[in-house]
């Protein structure tokens, strides 16, 4: 049996009359040696057959309200999956960030900080350069004097 055929694409037409004379014709006399066609004409026709049989049965009043009940209820859902997918993104990076600050501590040491103690050892030069004042050029000339 063949597992495709360029005419299956006129089955569902076919089926349903919605091909033209010349279409119906053609496809009939392909219907004769194909047994592809043939069992895909079957099949639209078997789900056509039943979904009629189900429309002779009437249907509760509330289940159009059920289904699209059902339906919201799911949009709602989804929004709250989208946010928590985006907070949990949110918290993986913070610990790459966390993990990556911590191997660059362990691979090249606390960053160098000047501090008080550090203060004391400065020359009079470089405690104005680090202390944010201005200085006139006397002040600096005195500076620089004292500091020979």
């Amino acid at each position: 049996m063949e597992n495709s055929c360029h005419y299956s694409q006129y089955a569902d037409g076919f089926v349903h009359g919605e091909l033209n004379d010349s279409e119906i014709k053609e496809f009939s006399n392909h219907l004769s040696t194909c047994s592809f066609c043939g069992a895909e004409v079957q099949e639209i026709a078997n789900l056509r057959d039943s979904l009629n049989f189900a429309y002779q049965f009437p249907l509760d009043e509330r289940f159009n309200y059920n289904v699209l009940r059902s339906l919201h209820q799911r949009e709602q859902i989804k929004p709250i999956r989208e946010i928590k997918i985006a907070f949990e993104d949110i918290l993986i990076s913070l610990a790459t960030m966390v993990a990556i600050a911590i191997l660059g501590i362990q691979l090249f040491g606390a960053p160098k900080v000047a501090s008080v103690e550090m203060a004391g050892r400065l020359t009079n030069i470089e405690r104005t350069s680090v202390e944010q004042t201005s200085l006139s050029n006397d002040q600096v000339l005195e500076i620089v004097m004292r500091s020979k």
